[in-house]
């Protein structure tokens, strides 16, 4: 059963609503610019509205503070966007060491025709996806896992930043964790 809101709140999201408005394109242009393009602007805003909305008694906290307002917005902005950040690299680290665990097998697992087979598929699999990817992405995630060049190599050979590098390594990743998981194979000690 939903809980009636009470005054409080509802002045607290109508402030946030009133906030989030006027500071919108502000705010936009910050997450644009932070992120390298338009993707996780809605996101970002989603959860900054979630953000303002936990904070107790946000009109009695803010009645001060309303000239700096914007600037308490693209601090909260900010923050959303390092705890994405953050949350990205952990996936990101995860999927490493699933590929590795694989490439790493012992010989005596890899002849057990079960496991050899589940292998194989999840192989097929990742080729699938990296065939998939824009050709600078497949590249540089290939030149880091195959040939073992570090990210600043990469961005030397691609002539890009390593920021870059970081974005192709990390939408390769991303993009081999769907297609395993969209395969809905089991997942014995594997985390895609």
């Amino acid at each position: 059963m939903l809980k009636p809101v009470s005054v409080k709140q509802q002045a607290s999201h109508k402030l946030i609503e009133r906030l989030l408005a006027e500071h919108d394109m502000a705010i936009r242009r910050f997450i644009r610019i932070k992120t390298g393009g338009n993707q996780d602007c809605d996101d970002v805003m989603q959860d900054l509205y979630v953000r303002l909305s936990q904070i107790d008694d946000l009109p009695a906290r803010m009645a001060d503070r309303l000239d700096t307002a914007r600037s308490y917005l693209v601090q909260i902005a900010n923050h959303l966007l390092i705890d994405r950040a953050r949350r990205e690299i952990s996936r990101c680290r995860d999927l490493h060491s699933s590929i590795e665990t694989i490439e790493n097998e012992p010989a005596s697992a890899i002849h057990e025709p079960e496991r050899s087979l589940m292998n194989k598929r999840k192989l097929q699999l990742i080729d699938k996806a990296l065939m998939r990817l824009k050709p600078e992405h497949r590249k540089a995630f290939l030149l880091h896992r195959v040939e073992g060049l570090s990210y600043r190599q990469i961005s030397d050979q691609l002539a890009v930043s390593v920021s870059t590098i970081e974005k192709y390594i990390s939408a390769a990743l991303v993009a081999i964790r769907s297609e395993l998981a969209r395969s809905e194979m089991p997942q014995a000690g594997w985390k895609p």
